[in-house]
């Protein structure tokens, strides 16, 4: 009786919704889920950051730089989704706080269209390209472009699938799929003694498309995709400024932080970086799961009330204390690297300054947490201002501290004080926004 009433409340994303938010222990279940996709979050990551490591013992700076050189274009590429993801993120919480679960249905399947598309567009670019570097007889490019060509499918229909996953079972669901793609990408790493480049190659793609073929085997909305444009339009006209902001403060202002990397000192200062961007993801993934669970109840919240400081309560406190833990946990990694480094990855040595720096990313990624009030509203402009002040103040900041400490370091430090400025910017809005509302 049980189980099948819970695969009526998955079916009905609707029903879900005011089951959770009747019951009394609504605050625990909200814990619980948060602990479920933080728990197979942190197992994912573990092995993730064990996997890095050890391939880090198997291939230098150089080769692995190498390799994310050919990830750039896909990076600056992410935004092809023009906004499906974001839109998803709001619009399917914001319908279920409405009970409009066949809005959510519609929604989802142009989303899904629009993206399966993109996915075979970039795919066959990526193709065209592996086979022009075969033809030339340039091997690695060849093969770095050809996993470019698969991973394209998890940029693109793999974040769709991603965002449909909003119920509290749901997270958990995500959370087990998210763990078994760890799982096959740790176990990749042993190919490197024996494949060298290619293996990175297969790491970085292979468990990828297997991800991917779970996530669609496990999806809550299992609507036949169509590519409806008024229905796609209404998708991205709330998605689309929001991935403005939001792609030019992740997967762009990532992208520039790698081709800054690359431009002051080549592809053994891209490799140095790819390792203490795994280590500060790694440290992420408490504020990432805290976030993932806090967006759809924000949203829910503010459709189901209307009341912008009801919305923000929810994520304020939280704010707060988790930012506390994650200084705490930034400052003891940064003394364990000191020691943990030369003799685990002794090749990466020069890069331990560098990876001690952007630890610190995990620790503004905790304080942003009260950009999901902002998220709720759907005025993405709100969002937007933080981003373009951070976007002025990181090249500015890394052109002003390159003579003083170097090249790496100033790019990354440049990255945090734009990450910092955002985040002031945002909270101004949102202390202005409820003060507003309150007059």
């Amino acid at each position: 009786m049980a189980r099948s009433v819970m695969s009526a409340m998955l079916q009905n994303p609707s029903m879900a919704a005011k089951s959770i938010l009747k019951s009394r222990g609504w605050n625990r279940q909200v814990m619980r889920s948060i602990a479920a996709v933080f728990s197979g979050n942190m197992s994912a990551s573990v092995l993730g950051a064990f996997g890095g490591l050890l391939a880090a013992r198997f291939l230098g700076p150089e080769d692995t730089g190498h390799y994310r050189a050919f990830t750039i274009p896909l990076t600056y590429l992410t935004c092809l989704h023009l906004g499906t993801f974001d839109g998803l993120w709001r619009q399917i919480p914001f319908f279920i706080g409405k009970e409009e679960h066949e809005k959510v249905n519609r929604i989802a399947a142009v989303s899904g269209a629009w993206n399966i598309i993109i996915s075979l567009i970039a795919s066959t670019t990526f193709l065209i390209l592996s086979l022009s570097a075969l033809i030339r007889h340039n091997y690695p490019a060849a093969g770095a472009w050809a996993a470019q060509m698969l991973f394209a499918w998890s940029i693109y229909y793999g974040g769709y699938l991603g965002a449909t996953y909003r119920t509290i079972n749901q997270f958990a669901a995500q959370a087990k799929i998210q763990f078994i793609q760890a799982t096959l990408t740790f176990a990749a790493v042993f190919t490197m003694p024996f494949l060298g480049f290619y293996g990175i190659c297969i790491r970085s793609s292979v468990p990828a498309v297997m991800g991917i073929a779970l996530l669609h085997r496990r999806r809550p909305l299992k609507v036949r995709y169509r590519l409806d444009w008024k229905e796609l339009w209404g998708v991205v006209r709330i998605g689309a400024p929001f991935t403005l902001w939001g792609s030019l403060s992740t997967s762009i202002w990532t992208a520039t932080e790698s081709t800054l990397m690359y431009m002051f000192g080549g592809a053994k200062s891209l490799g140095l970086f790819a390792v203490a961007v795994l280590m500060r993801e790694t440290l992420a993934i408490l504020p990432q799961a805290v976030n993932q669970v806090l967006t759809p109840r924000v949203v829910e919240t503010y459709a189901r009330e209307g009341c912008l400081r009801k919305a923000n309560n929810k994520a304020i406190t939280t704010t707060f204390a988790l930012t506390g833990a994650m200084v705490i946990l930034t400052v003891l990694l940064s003394i364990l690297i000191q020691f943990m480094v030369p003799r685990a990855i002794p090749k990466y040595v020069e890069g331990i300054h560098l990876m001690q720096i952007c630890l610190w990313v995990a620790v503004l990624q905790a304080a942003s947490l009260p950009f999901n009030t902002l998220f709720a509203t759907g005025r993405s402009w709100l969002y937007g201002r933080g981003v373009i002040l951070g976007l002025l103040c990181f090249p500015i900041s890394t052109y002003l501290l390159a003579p003083l400490t170097g090249g790496m370091v100033a790019v990354a430090v440049g990255s945090l004080i734009g990450r910092a400025a955002r985040i002031l910017v945002a909270y101004g809005e949102i202390a202005l926004l409820i003060r507003r509302e309150a007059a």
